[in-house]
Parts: structure tokens; C-alpha cells; sequence
């Protein structure tokens, strides 16, 4: 009898997990679209001109299209040859502390955070919590890849931040 019970919830976790992981593996985020400009505010900023850096500190908040990302500190590369508009294209954001990346089906949060325009993926790191209606994985490291709409997490020890496995808390689906 505790062997058919033992089968029952290990069937019924695989079931939850294939729900959520099918559902979790494009993101709504596919076909972002890099090219759309990025609003950042924040309470200060500090250009470095010459390095081709800007940093904000402070509640920044940067939005593109349907994506914000909040943070506590973003530095902002940028190139150096202008557009038509005589603007700086962005090549790269780099966030730390308190990083909330939210898109209109999941909310991502983590220590860090990297958007690279010209690969088209976010990387997450530190302590990642990914939440969507299905339900809530953590992880030491989370990809999005905007073209694809893939998400990848990845398990490995983060000092000082649990096991280093990717984890997760599934919602399973109400009873008739």
C-alpha cells in the first residue's frame, strides 16, 4: 500500500512538473523586440563619457516595450559611434541589488542581472526566483533568451545561498 501511495505523488509530481516546465520554457518575452528604445530613471546618474559608461543608482527602473527591469544600481554600456538621432546605442545593462525583472506572465528576481542587445539574453544570478501562474522555481543562475523565448536554469553553489539546485513549488490543478 505505501508503495502505490509513493507512486501516486511521484506520478503526480511529475505530472506538475511537465505542466510547469512546458509552460515555464518560452517565456513572454519570445520576439521581445531589443530595437524598441529603453527608458531608464532613477534617482542619479553619472556619465563617464570617455569609457563609454552611464550609471544610475537609486530606484532605477528601466522599461523596453512589455519588459521592466528595477534594480538598485544599473551601469549602462553603451557605443560609441551615434545614431541618426546623434543617441548612443546601448550595448549592454548590468544590474545589481535587488533585481525584479517582470514581463506580463512572470516575475524574476535575483542579486544580478546581465541584458546583453547584441546576444538578445538576460542572464540572472545570486538567489533567482522565478514565479508564473504555474508556480515558483528557484536557482543560482536563470537565461532568457529573447529570441526563442527559452528559460534555462542552471543549479551550481552560490556562496552563501542554499544548496545550489534548482528547486520549485508547483501549483497542481483543482479538483472537479
Amino acid at each position: 500500500m505505501k508503495f502505490f501511495k509513493l507512486t501516486s505523488i511521484n506520478t503526480f509530481l511529475i505530472f506538475a512538473c511537465s505542466i510547469f516546465i512546458s509552460n515555464a520554457q518560452e517565456s513572454a518575452l519570445k520576439d521581445h523586440n531589443v530595437d524598441n528604445p529603453v527608458d531608464i530613471s532613477a534617482d542619479r546618474l553619472e556619465v563617464k563619457q570617455k569609457e563609454n559608461i552611464a550609471f544610475f543608482t537609486g530606484n532605477v527602473v528601466v522599461t523596453q516595450s512589455d519588459m521592466s527591469l528595477l534594480s538598485d544600481r544599473i551601469t549602462v554600456f553603451y557605443e560609441e559611434e551615434r545614431g541618426e538621432n546623434s543617441t548612443s546605442s546601448i550595448s549592454r545593462l548590468d544590474a545589481s541589488g535587488n533585481v525584479t525583472l517582470t514581463s506580463p506572465t512572470e516575475t524574476i528576481r535575483s542579486t544580478w542581472g546581465v541584458y546583453d542587445f547584441a546576444e538578445r539574453i538576460i542572464t540572472l544570478g545570486g538567489k533567482v526566483e522565478f514565479n508564473n501562474a504555474e508556480g515558483q522555481l528557484t536557482s543560482p543562475r536563470l537565461q532568457v533568451n529573447l529570441s526563442t523565448g527559452q528559460i534555462t536554469m542552471d543549479g551550481g553553489r552560490v556562496e552563501g545561498e542554499g544548496s545550489g539546485r534548482v528547486s520549485g513549488q508547483f501549483t497542481p490543478p483543482e479538483s472537479e
